[in-house]
């Protein structure tokens, strides 16, 4: 089923961009993870938020 592979597509596509990246300035923050450790928890709070994003702009849930 395409849907169980959409997880996975969506982390793809949101760390693609990084892939030829060299240098990265975060600024953060609060507590928690600081400099290039804080990337993945970034990553990973985009494609959590993905679901709902894209249920409130096309009405389909992709968690069903």
């Amino acid at each position: 089923l395409a849907c169980e592979r959409l997880p996975g597509q969506v982390a793809e596509a949101v760390a693609q961009p990084l892939l030829g990246t060299r240098r990265v300035t975060l600024v953060a923050g609060g507590s928690g993870d600081i400099g290039v450790s804080r990337l993945p928890g970034e990553i990973l709070d985009v494609v959590t938020r993905l679901p709902a994003a894209v249920e409130a702009l096309t009405g389909v849930s992709v968690t069903q």
